[in-house]
């Protein structure tokens, strides 16, 4: 009797202990959630500032001026960006001064500051932006002479360009760009004429997106 009832109960205990360890062998494992990835929005808007190399042309007609000179730049912008799928829409102003002057024979002309308001439209690839810009440009720019002294005027005109702009975070902001600049052409009330100035530049820029 007592050698079937520790059969009984060995048979009894080795049965739970199978059972147990079955339930811990096959019970299935946790599964974590996949990732969500959620691509960079250029909505929003930004503070930056920008600096480069300008290439400035002035021409005047009546004196046989056509001369180049260069010089850097440093400058701030602000902007807003909108986006709707991979198109970004913007509006961005900027404001500039120039170390941009020479003198030819005896006559000093320079641009000293410039801005321009633009339309910005680009395409998005995730955190790195193909865009085109194009709007109204001013300058200020002089004529110095040895008869009439210094004369100054601001210039208005027009502005086109295209650059590249990533995001390194979700609000550091880096950009390169190239712009030509008609500025127009004025007399500078000297009667000497109307002198033409335009510009091309390349200017690097690092934007605060909020």
């Amino acid at each position: 009797m007592k050698t079937k009832l520790f059969a009984l109960t060995a048979a009894f205990a080795l049965s739970a202990t199978g059972a147990i360890a079955a339930d811990v062998i096959y019970q299935p494992p946790e599964i974590a959630p996949p990732a969500v990835y959620t691509p960079f929005d250029w909505t929003g808007f930004y503070l930056g500032a920008q600096g480069g190399y300008a290439w400035t042309k002035l021409e005047n007609g009546f004196l046989g001026l056509d001369e180049d000179f260069d010089g850097g730049f440093l400058g701030a912008h602000a902007g807003y960006n909108l986006q709707n799928g991979d198109f970004v829409y913007g509006i961005e102003a900027d404001i500039n001064y120039n170390w941009n002057d020479e003198t030819f024979a005896g006559t000093e002309v320079g641009l000293e500051w410039d801005g321009s308001v633009r339309g910005r439209l680009g395409y998005a690839v995730d955190r790195t932006l193909f865009y085109g810009t194009a709007g109204v440009a001013f300058a200020n720019a002089y004529v110095d002479t040895a008869a009439f002294g210094k004369q100054d005027e601001t210039l208005v005109g027009w502005t086109v360009g295209a650059g590249v702009e990533h995001a390194f975070t979700d609000n550091l902001l880096a950009r390169v760009e190239y712009r030509y600049s008609d500025f127009g052409e004025d007399d500078f009330g000297i009667g000497l004429g109307d002198f033409e100035v335009d510009q091309h530049r390349i200017g690097f820029g690092l934007s605060y997106r909020f």
